[in-house]
């Protein structure tokens, strides 16, 4: 009697099969997974592009509107006293000006304010200027002027409005809270909007609000403007560069134009002397930019370090810090805001 003893269990063959479809299904659950994640990343980044748009932005626009509120003159100019564009001071006077000369030819900050405690880099600054350190207007960018370009850009810009309190239980930038006496006391408040590094990374750049108040009905006229001149607060987290440009008509004419704060100013000292005497153009528009970014590194192919960005009249280009620093989203995000406080007669001027 013949007994048949059948194999049991996998050939070599089927166990290669085996191996193979199983690799299979783990590479394409591994590339699903690396997919999901990628995409997770992509959404996260443009959530928070969105919400500095949205709400950074926004928030940003409402202070501004504020800029000439209840100011003497209804006119924003470089000379107008108390003028919603802060661009010139004390620091802007030739030493050899006298006192009585200075109250001749007036200032968007009251003279009374020490050139010390006021230098020119706590006022509307842009490209082209000099800066200068610490808390000041240092002119922090991720950004630089592309190749072929005319004029090369390597500073973000500085804006600093005033603005007279007139509200109480509201407050400004900071959180600070403004006050009836505040009121009485024809207090103004001052808000410079600034990039800055945000932590120890050099290349983590954000958007600051740092506020102030001088008061104008006391005895005693102060002498600097009080908690103005620190760090700020945080408004936009992860801004690569900050520009700014000046809707101005002409005094004479109906010509209106955006120009940069150094082409406005048309020097780079802000001096104001007895021999232009004469106010610059009205003030009646912002124009404002910003290159901003998500804090997710995307480290994906879709996603180039490389590119060109037009940020209004500005052709950029990453610094290669930047560039070396990872991969990430980024956006233009720019806003035309009207200064309503400022569409005053032209015989304000």
């Amino acid at each position: 009697m013949n007994i048949k003893n059948n194999q049991l269990g996998f050939t070599l063959v089927e166990l290669m099969v085996s191996i193979v479809l199983g690799l299979l299904i783990v590479a394409a659950a591994s590339q699903l997974f690396i997919t999901g994640q990628t995409s997770l990343n992509l959404q996260r980044a443009m959530a928070e592009i969105q919400d500095n748009g949205n709400f950074g932005l926004n928030y940003l626009i409402q202070d501004i509107r504020k800029a000439n509120l209840d100011a003497a003159q209804a006119v924003i100019n470089d000379r107008n006293l108390y003028g919603g564009i802060v661009l010139t001071g004390l620091a802007s006077y030739p030493a050899s000006l006298t006192p009585a000369e200075q109250e001749i030819i007036t200032a968007n900050l009251p003279y009374t304010l020490s050139s010390a405690n006021i230098p020119k880099t706590l006022m509307t600054r842009g490209a082209g200027q000099s800066t200068g350190s610490g808390n000041q207007w240092t002119g922090a960018s991720n950004a630089i002027g592309s190749a072929g370009d005319s004029s090369i850009v390597s500073a973000s810009d500085q804006l600093v409005i005033q603005y007279k309190a007139v509200e109480p239980n509201t407050t400004d930038c900071e959180g600070n809270i403004i006050n009836q006496t505040d009121i009485t006391d024809g207090t103004y408040i001052v808000q410079r909007y600034f990039l800055r590094r945000d932590g120890s990374d050099s290349n983590n750049l954000a958007l600051a609000c740092d506020a102030g108040r001088y008061k104008t009905k006391v005895a005693t006229l102060p002498t600097s403007i009080s908690g103005y001149g620190g760090a700020g607060e945080i408004i936009m987290r992860r801004v690569d560069h900050f520009h700014l440009l000046l809707g101005i008509k002409e005094n004479n004419t109906d010509e209106f134009r955006y120009v940069s704060v150094n082409e406005y100013m048309g020097n780079n000292s802000n001096d104001l002397t007895l021999t232009n005497i004469l106010p610059r153009p009205r003030i009646m528009s912002l124009q404002i930019g910003l290159l901003v970014r998500g804090s997710e590194n995307m480290n994906d192919s879709l996603v180039t370090n490389t590119q060109e960005y037009n940020l209004l009249d500005q052709k950029l280009n990453l610094t290669p810090a930047a560039q070396n620093s990872g991969k990430y989203l980024r956006q233009i995000i720019t806003q035309t805001i009207a200064l309503r406080n400022g569409y005053g007669l032209t015989e304000e001027l």
